[in-house]
């Protein structure tokens, strides 16, 4: 399941770089059938485009580190372990010291 939704998300980056390349080209502005100057229709494409994509990310919590235990743990442990490291060496001990 994960693999067709990844390529989901793939397929979508692609479509959503096409049409980026195609506004580029065209710009942010058109002319609608009575000459009038209106917002290029590919913004809301690529909006849409970017929007899905992210709820299909979010539901395969591709972007969940930040709150994972897990992760916070390991963050917390290794903080623990260079706060210990630091007090050891001590400040002066980071700094450059002359050889002789």
């Amino acid at each position: 399941m994960d693999l067709i939704l990844l390529a989901k998300i793939v397929k979508m980056e692609a479509d959503i770089r096409t049409a980026q390349v195609e506004l580029d080209a065209v710009g942010m502005m058109v002319e609608n059938k009575r000459g009038t100057q209106i917002t290029n229709p590919l913004i809301s494409v690529i909006d849409t485009l970017e929007r899905r994509q992210l709820a299909v990310i979010r539901s395969m919590s591709l972007n969940q580190t930040a709150h994972d235990p897990r992760t916070i743990n390991r963050t917390a442990k290794v903080e623990s372990e260079a706060r210990a490291a630091l007090k050891a060496v001590g400040v002066a001990g980071l700094t450059a010291q002359p050889v002789n």
